[in-house]
Order: structure tokens, then sequence, then C-alpha cells
């Protein structure tokens, strides 16, 4: 099983956005709460854990704030400003406010939330772009980095979240340790889609393409039948190795680099012995 870059503890959304220093008000829903009669216990409770714990953007919303609507803008507005809270729990805690309506209870609009939450507009579209994704990745990837999420946000916004989760299925099958530098590499060659495209199998198809195929600058002389009909072994011989890893698929990119590392390796010469004996040969042989 291939393991990501970072993990998710290495810095929260709260840190990332200076929330985390900001004193928790003594008005606004904490004091609707008390006028509620609730107990110091349930308006001092500790900010929820896990998307599960976020309430739900896609709950239907009335003309007027219901008591539910008012504690679930509590427990966004604690997803938020918490020091735990990551970038997916905050990205769905503004996504339940801004679809929901739940600003209303305190702010005429949704961008005077953000300012008063100290969130940019920026931000906020980020986060709320990249909490579905999160969702559909971590029950596959525990250790999700938010590095990732946010460079697979131009495939969710360009194809679908789907197809970011494709694309990031097969870095995981291809590469022994996926990072972010590795995914905003192959986002940057997707050529995007036409519209007749369906979003997770055109991102399949380019992206197979991408991770197969070599550098423009490594191919040389590309039109020749010769280097075409080499290209076409070694994609089939490294898929043959990937088959026998017990892998999805093997890059050219990972391929080069492992052979160079092997080549190089003064402390176990058998790759720098086998080729030297491969090229004898074939020189022997007038080759």
């Amino acid at each position: 099983m291939t393991t990501t870059d970072e993990t998710t503890t290495d810095e929260t959304t709260a840190d990332r956005f200076g929330l985390s220093d900001r004193p928790r008000r003594s008005s606004g829903l904490a004091g609707l709460a008390r006028k509620r009669g609730a107990t110091p216990a349930e308006s001092t409770a500790p900010a929820p854990q896990g998307l599960d714990a976020i309430p739900d953007p896609a709950i239907a919303y009335g003309d007027d704030l219901t008591d539910t609507d008012l504690a679930d803008l509590d427990l966004c507005e604690k997803a938020v400003r918490s020091h735990h809270a990551t970038f997916w729990e905050t990205g769905k805690a503004l996504d339940a406010v801004a679809l929901r309506h739940l600003y209303r209870a305190r702010y005429a609009t949704f961008d005077a939330l953000l300012e008063d939450w100290d969130v940019t507009l920026a931000d906020s579209s980020r986060m709320r772009r990249g909490w579905p994704l999160a969702a559909r990745l971590l029950p596959d990837v525990p250790k999700l980095s938010r590095s990732h999420v946010e460079a697979l946000l131009p495939v969710v916004k360009g194809y679908s979240v789907d197809a970011a989760v494709t694309l990031h299925t097969m870095l995981r099958e291809a590469l022994p340790k996926v990072t972010a530098k590795d995914i905003t590499a192959v986002v940057r060659e997707l050529p995007g889609l036409s519209e007749d495209d369906d979003p997770a199998g055109a991102i399949r198809h380019q992206a197979e393409k991408i991770l197969t195929e070599p550098d423009e600058g490594d191919e040389g002389q590309g039109d020749e039948p010769e280097n075409t009909a080499l290209r076409q072994a070694v994609r089939q011989r490294a898929r043959q190795m990937a088959d026998e890893l017990k892998r999805g698929r093997m890059s050219h990119q990972e391929l080069t680099r492992t052979l160079a590392a092997a080549f190089a390796d003064t402390d176990d010469p058998r790759v720098y012995q086998a080729l030297k004996r491969w090229i004898k040969d074939r020189e022997a042989k007038g080759q």
C-alpha cells in the first residue's frame, strides 16, 4: 500500500488562518444558547471531531432559523475556530453555513460572517470545494494530507470530484509514495475536458498517458520507427513489472529514476554489472 508525504497533524486550518489565538465570543450563539437554558457544559463542549460531526450542508432550510439551525451554526463556528479542525472539516462547516444560510442568525451576508471569522472568500471557496473530495478519499487514505487535497482542487473545478478521486487512486497505484509535487506535475499536463467527455473516464485516459509516456525532452527523434518501437517495448515491460510487483502501474518517470539509482548504487553493483554484460553482448553481436 502506498503512502502520502504529510499527515493532517502538521498544520491545522485554525493555525493557518490565525484563528487559534482569537478569544471565544461571549455573545452571539453562546448567548443565544444560554437564553434557551443551555447548561455551561453544553456551551463549552469541545469542538466536533471528524467530518461526520460537522452539520450537513445538504439539509434544506426554511425562511426562519430553527433551534437546530442555531445549534448547527454554533458547531460550525467551533469547527472553524478550533485548534484541531482540519482543512476539510472547516470547509464542510463553511459550506453548511453558506448553503443553509445559517449566517442569518447574526450576519446580513455570508461575506460578513467570513470577515468576522477571519477567513478570506478565496480560502473559503477553496476549503468548501475540497471537503467533498476529502470525504471520498479518507476511507482509503486515513493520513490524507491537506496539500494533496489542494493540489487536486483544479481537477475538482475543471473535471469533477469523481475525476479527482480517480487521479489520486491512479497515482497511489503507480508511485511508491505520492507527494503533492507529483500530483501538481500531472495536473499541469492535463489537457482539460471536451464537451462530450465523461470526467472520470477522461481523467483516467489522460493520466494514463502522462504516467506512461516519456517526457518530450527524453523522446529524442520521436518520429523514427526504431524509437517508437523502443518506447512501446519499455511501456509493455513496465506494465509487466508492475503486474509482477502487484501494483497498478509503473510510470516512465519512476522507472527512469529507479534504473538510474540502481545503476549508480556502489553498494549493490548488480545492475551496473548486468548492464555492462548486456552492452558487451550487443557489441559482440554487432547490434
